[in-house]
C-alpha cells in the first residue's frame, strides 16, 4: 500500500471536490501556526516509530499546558500563587484551592474551609462539596462536572481540569472572572516531566476530554447560538509533518528494507512536484487553497484580539461608559423633544387621555359585568368561599389573639344575641350570689346574737350558782363585816385561770375565739401546715419543740378525717405538702430516699374503720390461707434450708449428720435435697405472690379515695417538676407510696390492722414477709441483684408482674378531684347548720401556738398575713417544755370569718359594664374602646341607638319568661333596661338615655372599676374587650358552667335559708329560756315577804310604796350610800367624801322582769332624784367584758359590777 503524503491528499481533495467545500487537513507555513508543535525527527531517534512517540509526547505536553492554563486562571482569580503545574494534580486533592475558588465567585456558599495538612483527611471532601455547591449556584451544566472520587482518589484528574476550563468560560461570559489563556507552545517541560505525565495518563486509562471544543460544548449545553463561523474545524489536524532527507537516510542505514522505502518516497515527491509545477491549473488550486488558509488564520487572529479586548476590564469599562453616555444623551434629547411637544399640547393631551381612560374603564367594567353575569353561579361560590375564609380568619384571630381588636369583636358580637339567657342569666347569677352573701351575713349576725344569749345564760347561771353556794355555806348574814367578806368571795369566784379557755369573761372568750380562728385558718389554708410539716421533716423547727407532738396535733386538728369535710381538708393539706416538697427536691431518687411527714399523715389517716374494712376484705382470705397452712415454708436462703435439713435429719435419726455444719451457698445447693427444697420454695413463693398480685390488681374502686387522690397528685407533680423523667421512674415512686407505705404493713402485721383475728406464728410471719418482699420488688420494677442472688431465678416473673402492677398503679390515679368527689365548695361552712368542731387538749394547742410563734418568719411570708395577725392578737404562748396541765379536752367550735365576705357589687357592675360596652361598640366603631368613648356621638349614632333600644328593651307586658332567679320578680326586659349603679341610688333607666349619655355612663363605670382594681385601663380598656371575646368564643362552655353555678347557688341559697331558720329558732329558744329563767327566779323571789325587820329603813320604804300604790312587782330595796360603800358595792360618788355617804339614799327595784331601776337621792345634787332603768343583760355584758366598775346615775356614782350583780341576784333572783 502506498503512503500518501499530506500534500498529495490536499491535491486529491482539491481535484476531486473543487475549492467550494475544501477542507484543509494540514498547515505547512510554520510562522502562521501559533501554539503548534512541529514533529521533527531528531538526531537521536533511530526507531522508525519516532512519529508515534512524538505524537504521544505531544498529547502529554498539551495536557500539561491545559493544567498550566487552569493554574494561571485560578491564580488570576485568587490573586495568589498555587503549587507548580507538575504538583497541582496532587495538591488539588484536598479541595483547598477549589474551596477558595468557590468562595471567590459565589459568596456565602463556603461555610468553613478545612485547611491543608500533611495527610489527606476525609474532612477535605467538605471542601470539594463546597465547590460542587458553588457550581450549582452558577448553573454549570452537569455534563462538565466531575465526581468526588475523580479528584479525591485521583480516578480522573483530566475531568477535573476540564471542569475548571468549562467553569472559566462560563464565568468569563458573565464577566465574573477573566478569560482563560491558551498556553500551548508557550510553556516548556522537560522530557522526564512529559514522560511521567504520559505514564500517569496511560495507567489511569481515562479518555482525554476535548479541551479545544469546551467553549462550543458549553454554548450547546446552554442553548446559545454558536455563530456564523467556527474557529476550528473538528477535522482539522493539529500536526504539521515535514519529512527530512537526512533523517530518512539514517533510517535507511538502520533497517534492511529502508532503500525501497526511500525510493518510493522520492518517486512520490517527484510526482507531486510534477503535478503542481507542470500543471498550472493545479498550481492555481494550490494557491487558492493557501489563500483560504491564510484568510482562516487572519480571522482567527482577529477573533482572538476581540476576545482579548473583551477580556480587558479597562476596555470593557471604557466601552460601557461610552455606550452609556451615548444612550443617555440620546434619551435626554428624545425626552426634551417629547416634553416640548406635550407641553405645547397639554389641553388636547389631557382630553385625549381622559377620554381614553374613560373608554377603557367603561369597557373594562362592562366586560367584568358580562363575565360575572355569564358565571353568576361561580361568582356566588367564590363569594361564599371568600366570606367563609374571611370569617374563619377573623374568628381565628378572635380565639387566638391575646388582645383582639374592637373591630374583630364587633364582627362576632351578634353571637351573644342568640338567646336571652346570656347576659340575663349572668345578671341572675350575680343577683343570687349577692343574696347568698347577704343571707350569710345575716346568719353571721344572728349567730353572734345566739352566742350572746349563750354567754348571758352562762353568766346568769354562774351568778345564780354562786349565790346558792354562798347562801348554803354561810346561812344568814349576821353582821356587816361578814356580809362584805362574803361579797368579796363571791366577786373573787368570778376570777378565772389565765390559761383557761372555758371562762365566761371577755378575755377567756377572746382567747378561745382566737384559737378557734387559728384552727379554722390552719384547716382551710393548708400552706401553713404544709410548710410546718416540711420543716418538721427537715428538723428546722428549733429547740424545745416536739416533732412527734406536732404530727399528732395536725392529725387531731383534722379530727382523724372521720367525716367528709375533714377528709377533704386533709387531702388538700397533703396535696399542698407535695407541692411544698417538690420545690425542695432535685431528682426523683432524692424524693424516694426522703421520709416525708405528709406520707405518714396520709397512711395514718387512711387506716381508720372504713380503711380497715378494705384491708380485711382484700387481704383476709390471702393472709388466712398462708397462716392456716402450717406446712408452708417460703424460706429462700439455701444456707438456712441446708441447716434446717441437718436439724431435721438429726431429730429423726438421733445421730449426728454426716453433712458439715459450715457451708456456703454453693455447698448448700450441691446437696440434692436442699436443691429440691429450694426449687419447691421458689415455686410456692411465686404461686402465693401471684395470688396476692391478682387480688390486689383486681381491686380499684374499693381502694380508699384518699390514697388514690394523693397518688394522682404525686404523679402530676412529678410529671410537672421532672418533665424529662422516664415514666418508669414516676411509676416506681407511686408504687413505693401505694404499696410500701400503705399495703405492705397490713400484709406484714395483719393482726394490727384487723385483717385477721388470730395471732400469726413466727414461721407464717416469715412467709408473709417473703411474700411482702416479692411484692415490694415487683412494685419497684427492679430485678433481684447480687444481694439476693438466690432469688434471681424469679427475675422473669418479677419483670412480667411489674408491668401488671404498674398498670394498676396508673389506673388508681385516674380519679376525680376532691371538690367533685366530696361535693365541696367555698360556702359549705356558711350553709352548714352544725359548725365543725375540733377536740384538742390545751397542751397540744399551746404547743402548736408556741411552734408557730417560734417559726413565724418561715410560715407566714406576708407582713400582714392572717396567721401573723392571729398570733399577734393571742400574744405569747403559755407553753414551756416542763409545763403541766390537767388531762382535759377543749372543744373548738369553728366558723367561717364571714366578716371577710364583701358584698361584691363590683361583680354586678362588671356584668353591667360589659353589657353597656356591647351596646356602645354595636353602634360606633373605633381603634379602641377608649377612643370610641372619647369620640363625639353623631346623629346617625343616635338613630342607631334608638333602633337598638326598640328591639332590646321591649315592653315588659310582652316579656314574662325567664324571671330573675326563676322565682318571679322583675322581668328580663326590666333587668336589661335598668342598671343599678349603687345600693343607695335608684336604678338607671337606659331607655331614657341618648347615645352620648350612654357613653358617659359607660366611661364612668369603667373608670370606677379600674380605680377599684377590678379592671385594667391599659390599652384603652382592652381587658374588658378580651372578656367579651372570651364570652363569645366560650359561650356554650360558659352556658354549661353558668347553669351548673346557678344550680349550686340555688342549692346554697336553700341551705343558707335553712340555716337562717335554724338560727332564728335557736335564738328564740335561747331568748325564751333566758326570759323564763329570769321570770321564774323573780317570781319565786316575789312570793317571799319583802318588809324585812319591822321599823327599819326597808320597812318604812315598802309601806310608803304600798300606800302610794306604786310598789314594784318584784320588790324594791332602799340603802344608804354608806351601807353600799361598806359592802364594797359603792366605789365613789362624784365630789363627795365617804363621810357624807350616809346622806345618800339609793333604791334598787324591779317592776319588770330583767329591768333593774336604780334611783339615787341627795339634797345637794340640786334635783330631787336621779333614776336609771338598766337591763340586767347590760350588767352581765359589762361583767363579761371584764370591767370591774361602771358609772350609774348619769355618771354621779361608780359601783363595783360584780358586787352589784351579786346584790341584784340576791335580792331579786335568789
Amino acid at each position: 500500500m502506498t503512503n500518501n503524503t499530506p500534500l498529495k491528499e490536499l491535491t486529491n481533495i482539491a481535484g476531486r471536490d473543487g475549492l467550494d467545500n475544501l477542507h484543509i487537513p494540514t498547515i505547512t507555513d510554520g510562522e502562521d501556526v501559533a501554539g503548534r508543535i512541529r514533529l521533527q525527527k531528531g538526531d537521536g531517534i533511530t526507531n522508525y516509530r519516532w512519529m508515534d512517540k512524538k505524537r504521544v509526547n505531544i498529547q502529554a505536553y498539551e495536557y500539561l499546558c491545559h493544567i498550566g492554563e487552569a493554574k494561571q486562571w485560578i491564580e488570576d482569580c485568587l490573586q495568589q500563587e498555587i503549587e507548580p503545574i507538575t504538583e497541582l494534580e496532587e495538591s488539588m486533592r484536598d479541595g483547598y484551592v477549589l474551596a477558595l475558588l468557590a468562595n471567590f465567585f459565589t459568596k456565602g456558599v463556603v461555610k468553613k474551609i478545612f485547611p491543608k495538612g500533611r495527610k489527606l483527611q476525609f474532612r477535605h471532601s467538605d471542601n470539594i462539596n463546597y465547590f460542587f455547591a458553588a457550581l450549582k449556584v452558577v448553573r454549570l451544566p452537569q455534563i462538565f462536572w466531575f465526581e468526588l472520587t475523580d479528584l479525591y482518589e485521583k480516578k480522573n484528574i483530566p475531568k477535573v481540569i476540564y471542569c475548571i476550563h468549562a467553569l472559566s468560560h462560563l464565568l468569563a461570559r458573565r464577566n465574573i472572572a477573566p478569560n482563560i489563556k491558551n498556553l500551548i507552545g508557550a510553556l516548556e517541560f522537560t522530557y522526564e516531566e512529559i514522560y511521567a505525565t504520559q505514564r500517569v495518563l496511560d495507567s489511569s486509562a481515562v479518555k482525554m476530554p476535548d479541551f479545544k471544543g469546551v467553549s462550543s460544548s458549553l454554548r450547546k449545553e446552554l442553548n446559545e447560538d454558536v455563530g456564523e463561523y467556527q474557529l476550528h474545524s473538528p477535522t482539522t489536524p493539529d500536526l504539521i509533518i515535514e519529512e527530512d532527507d537526512e533523517e530518512s537516510d539514517t533510517d535507511y542505514d538502520n533497517r534492511s528494507h529502508s532503500d525501497s522505502s526511500m525510493n518510493s518516497a522520492i518517486i512520490r515527491q517527484q510526482q507531486l512536484e510534477a503535478h503542481f509545477i507542470n500543471n498550472p491549473r493545479n498550481m492555481q488550486k494550490l494557491k487558492i487553497c493557501q489563500n483560504v488558509a491564510r484568510a482562516w488564520l487572519a480571522r482567527r487572529e482577529l477573533h482572538e484580539r476581540q476576545q482579548h479586548v473583551h477580556q480587558s476590564t479597562l476596555s470593557v469599562s471604557n466601552l460601557s461608559r461610552v455606550q452609556a453616555q451615548a444612550r443617555g444623551m440620546s434619551l435626554r434629547r428624545d425626552l426634551e423633544e417629547k416634553k416640548f411637544t406635550f407641553e405645547s399640547s397639554e389641553d388636547w393631551v389631557l382630553k385625549v387621555q381622559t377620554g381614553a381612560r374613560g373608554y377603557l374603564a367603561r369597557m373594562k367594567y362592562q366586560n367584568t359585568l358580562t363575565h360575572y353575569r355569564d358565571n353568576l353561579d361561580k361568582v356566588v361560590k367564590v363569594q361564599n368561599f371568600v366570606k367563609n375564609k374571611l370569617m374563619s380568619d377573623a374568628y381565628r384571630k378572635l380565639t387566638t389573639d391575646t388582645n383582639p381588636s374592637v373591630g374583630t369583636v364587633k364582627n362576632f358580637i351578634h353571637l351573644l344575641d342568640d338567646s336571652d339567657l346570656d347576659f340575663d342569666r349572668e345578671i341572675a347569677l350575680e343577683d343570687m350570689r349577692q343574696k347568698v352573701i347577704q343571707c350569710i351575713r345575716e346568719n353571721t349576725q344572728m349567730d353572734s346574737h345566739v352566742n350572746g344569749y349563750d354567754i348571758q345564760i352562762g353568766l346568769f347561771l354562774r351568778n345564780a350558782i354562786t349565790i346558792d353556794e354562798v347562801v348554803k355555806s354561810t346561812g344568814a348574814f349576821k353582821n356587816k363585816q361578814k356580809q362584805r367578806r362574803i361579797s368579796q368571795l363571791a366577786a373573787n369566784s368570778l376570777n378565772t385561770n389565765p390559761y383557761s379557755l372555758r371562762g365566761i369573761d371577755k378575755g377567756s372568750r377572746k382567747r378561745l375565739d382566737l384559737y378557734q380562728r387559728l384552727a379554722y385558718l390552719l384547716q382551710t389554708q393548708p400552706r401553713y401546715l404544709a410548710r410546718l410539716l416540711s420543716m418538721t421533716g427537715r428538723g428546722d423547727l428549733g429547740s424545745g419543740i416536739n416533732t412527734r407532738l406536732i404530727e399528732s396535733t395536725v392529725v387531731t386538728l383534722f379530727g382523724y378525717a372521720t367525716n367528709a369535710r375533714e377528709e377533704y381538708l386533709l387531702i388538700n393539706l397533703c396535696k399542698c405538702c407535695i407541692d411544698e416538697e417538690m420545690g425542695l427536691v432535685g431528682s426523683t431518687q432524692e424524693f424516694m430516699r426522703s421520709n416525708y411527714a405528709f406520707m405518714k399523715l396520709v397512711v395514718q389517716t387512711n387506716r381508720g374503720a372504713k380503711e380497715r374494712t378494705f384491708f380485711r376484705k382484700l387481704l383476709s382470705p390471702l393472709v388466712s390461707d398462708i397462716v392456716n397452712d402450717e406446712l408452708l415454708d417460703l424460706q429462700t436462703d439455701p444456707v438456712a434450708i441446708y441447716h434446717k435439713a441437718i436439724n431435721d435429719e438429726e431429730c429423726q435419726t438421733g445421730r449426728t449428720s454426716d453433712r458439715k455444719h459450715s457451708a456456703t451457698v454453693q455447698d448448700a445447693l450441691q446437696d440434692d435435697e436442699v436443691r429440691a427444697t429450694f426449687v419447691k420454695h421458689l415455686c410456692d413463693l411465686r404461686e402465693r405472690t401471684t395470688h396476692f398480685l391478682q387480688a390486689i390488681t383486681a381491686t380499684v374502686d374499693d381502694v380508699p379515695y384518699g390514697v388514690r387522690i394523693i397518688a394522682r397528685k404525686l404523679r402530676l407533680a412529678m410529671e410537672e417538676t421532672f418533665p424529662n423523667e422516664p415514666q418508669e421512674s414516676i411509676i416506681r415512686i407511686i408504687g413505693n407510696f401505694i404499696y410500701y407505705r400503705y399495703l405492705n404493713p397490713a400484709i406484714v402485721a395483719p393482726e394490727q390492722y384487723e385483717v385477721i383475728d388470730a395471732t400469726v406464728p413466727p414461721l407464717q410471719r416469715k412467709n408473709l414477709a417473703e411474700v411482702a418482699k416479692m411484692l415490694q420488688q415487683i412494685s419497684s420494677g427492679q430485678e433481684f441483684d447480687s444481694n439476693d442472688i438466690f432469688l434471681a431465678p424469679l427475675n422473669e416473673f418479677v419483670k412480667k408482674a411489674s408491668r401488671e402492677f404498674a398498670n394498676w398503679f396508673m389506673e388508681l390515679t385516674n380519679v376525680e378531684e376532691p371538690e367533685t368527689y366530696f361535693d365541696m365548695h367555698e360556702m359549705n361552712d356558711q350553709i352548714s347548720t352544725h359548725k365543725p368542731r375540733v377536740y384538742i387538749s390545751p397542751y397540744e394547742l399551746f404547743h402548736l401556738h408556741y411552734t408557730i410563734e417560734q417559726n413565724m418568719e418561715d410560715l407566714e411570708l406576708r407582713e400582714k398575713g392572717p396567721l401573723r395577725s392571729i398570733i399577734e392578737e393571742l400574744g405569747p404562748s403559755p407553753y414551756y417544755p416542763t409545763m403541766e396541765l390537767p388531762d382535759s379536752m377543749l372543744c373548738l367550735t369553728l366558723s367561717h370569718p364571714s366578716d371577710h365576705i364583701p358584698m361584691d357589687a363590683a361583680a354586678r357592675l362588671l356584668v353591667d359594664s360589659k353589657r353597656l360596652v356591647i351596646y356602645t361598640i354595636k353602634i360606633q366603631s373605633g381603634e379602641s374602646l377608649k377612643s370610641i368613648l372619647e369620640s363625639p356621638a353623631l346623629p346617625e349614632h343616635e338613630e342607631a341607638w334608638e333602633l337598638l333600644k326598640a328591639t332590646e328593651f321591649i315592653d315588659e307586658k310582652t316579656n314574662h319568661h325567664h324571671s330573675y332567679g326563676g322565682h318571679g320578680g322583675e322581668s328580663i326586659a326590666t333587668k336589661r333596661r335598668f342598671v343599678k349603679l349603687s345600693q343607695m341610688d335608684p336604678p338607671l333607666d337606659l331607655q331614657s338615655l341618648g347615645f352620648h349619655q350612654l357613653k358617659v355612663v359607660t366611661s364612668r363605670l369603667l373608670l370606677y372599676l379600674s380605680q377599684s382594681g377590678v379592671l385594667s385601663a391599659d390599652g384603652g380598656y382592652q381587658q374588658i374587650i378580651n372578656m367579651i371575646a372570651r364570652d363569645i368564643t366560650g359561650k356554650n362552655q360558659r352556658r354549661m358552667q353558668r347553669d351548673g353555678e346557678l344550680n349550686r347557688v340555688r342549692q346554697t341559697l336553700v341551705h343558707v335559708k335553712s340555716k337562717q331558720n335554724y338560727l332564728i329558732e335557736q335564738r328564740n329558744k335561747y331568748e325564751d329560756y333566758l326570759n323564763i329563767c329570769m321570770q321564774n327566779l323573780a317570781m319565786k323571789r316575789g312570793e317571799r315577804p319583802r318588809y324585812g325587820l319591822p321599823f327599819t329603813r326597808q320597812y318604812f320604804h315598802v309601806r310608803r310604796l304600798r300606800k302610794a300604790g306604786c310598789e314594784p312587782k318584784f320588790g324594791s330595796y332602799k340603802y344608804s350610800g354608806k351601807q353600799l360603800y361598806e359592802r364594797g358595792i359603792l366605789m365613789d360618788v362624784n365630789k363627795l367624801e365617804p363621810k357624807d355617804y350616809d346622806k345618800i339614799s339609793i333604791i334598787l327595784s324591779m317592776d319588770q322582769v330583767n329591768i333593774i331601776s336604780i334611783e339615787g337621792t341627795y339634797a345637794r345634787w340640786g334635783i330631787p332624784s336621779l333614776q336609771v332603768d338598766m337591763p340586767y343583760e347590760n350588767l352581765l355584758k359589762t361583767q363579761f367584758e371584764g370591767a370591774q366598775t361602771m358609772d350609774v346615775l348619769d355618771g354621779m356614782v361608780k359601783v363595783n359590777v360584780n358586787l352589784l350583780i351579786y346584790l341584784i341576784n340576791k335580792k331579786f333572783y335568789a
